[in-house]
């Protein structure tokens, strides 16, 4: 009777045993899933903050085309751009709510090449960087003539 009992207990040992090893591998299975996912939440808010600086130097008064107060999308005025340039580096407190830490660049390709760094506020201790690429117009009012270039804004976050 003493040797039934006690390999019934052995037993019952053996699979608690069992069972706690399958409870502590589905335990950290689950870990790392919901890290993974954490991580790539983390990367689309990063990437959707990026596109919002994006969207917010699209639709800066300082820098949209306008004629007779009707503002054209996605184009930009050369003659506003020269002047923000100026605007942005005097308020910068002002911007860097905004735009936060960042760089943001403009670069015509046609007709002729050039290229104008309108904000740059960089940290060197970034966790994660993003550049985004938007096709813009470039207008010249002296002119009165089109051009194309590309706005590319790097985002940097902490």
């Amino acid at each position: 009777m003493d040797k039934k009992s006690q390999i019934q207990i052995g037993e019952t040992i053996a699979v608690l045993f069992v069972f706690f090893i399958l409870v502590a591998i589905g335990f950290i299975f689950y870990v790392k899933v919901i890290q993974s996912n954490l991580e790539q939440e983390k990367d689309e808010a990063s990437q959707l903050r990026s596109v919002g600086i994006a969207q917010r130097v699209m639709f800066l008064p300082e820098l949209q085309c306008s004629e007779d107060n009707i503002i054209t999308d996605n184009c930009i005025d050369v003659l506003k751009l020269e002047s923000a340039k100026g605007i942005m580096k005097e308020k910068e407190l002002y911007y860097y709510d905004m735009f936060e830490y960042s760089s943001i660049n403009i670069t015509q390709i046609y007709p002729t090449e050039a290229k104008w760094s309108i904000y740059s506020k960089e940290t060197d201790d970034f966790s994660s960087k993003f550049v985004t690429n938007v096709p813009i117009s470039l207008f010249d009012p002296a002119g009165r003539k089109y051009g194309f270039g590309v706005l590319a804004i790097e985002t940097m976050l902490k």
